[in-house]
């Protein structure tokens, strides 16, 4: 079981990436083209909609700090404000105002269960998005007040994600434009 402090000087030289949950090291998978075209597709839609003056969005590359002993490589992560670092290597965000995970068939139980809980009960983070890869479906995660949170469901390739604390609408037809569903959802 390593510590964080441990976990940090491992990774900052792995080849690899891997996450860190309470002293286990969890291995990130290869991604998909189908997954790899979904996180371009949101990307560019977030390009062109945030205010880069006032937010960022990055890519999995990105670690974030979730608590002490947890830290996770999301899909994407959008900062609002200032940049704020875990140290002076400048790796490892600690205030994400949102999160987007594409499920994929390897991680999508952990990602839906326990990793959207951790996301969650991140102080900073405005609006978890989970996006399926195998069919058209998003979930959004808004924070209303506090550890209070509205879900929502959003289905079919005519619909469109409302994300309002971003003032950002993902419409799927964009997200999924390239993605060719090869199983049943």
């Amino acid at each position: 079981m390593l510590t964080p402090t441990q976990y940090l000087l491992q990774e900052r030289l792995a080849e690899t990436k891997s996450e860190y949950i309470d002293g286990e090291l969890l291995p990130m998978p290869g991604v998909s083209i189908e997954h790899d075209r979904i996180v371009r597709s949101i990307l560019r839609s977030l390009e062109n909609q945030l205010s880069p003056e006032h937010c960022e969005p990055m890519t999995s590359d990105m670690r974030v700090q979730l608590s002490e002993t947890r830290y996770v490589y999301p899909d994407i992560t959008v900062v609002c404000g200032d940049l704020v670092f875990t140290d002076a290597d400048v790796d490892t965000l600690a205030n994400p105002a949102a999160i987007f995970e594409v499920l994929s068939e390897s991680t999508s139980n952990f990602d839906l269960g326990e990793k959207a809980r951790l996301y969650r009960q991140r102080e900073s983070l405005q609006t978890l998005c989970l996006v399926a890869q195998d069919h058209p479906w998003v979930e959004v995660w808004t924070r209303e007040e506090g550890t209070t949170w509205r879900v929502r469901e959003f289905t079919g390739l005519d619909a469109s994600a409302e994300l309002p604390a971003l003032s950002v609408t993902l419409p799927l037809a964009e997200i999924y434009s390239r993605v060719a569903f090869s199983a049943a959802p």
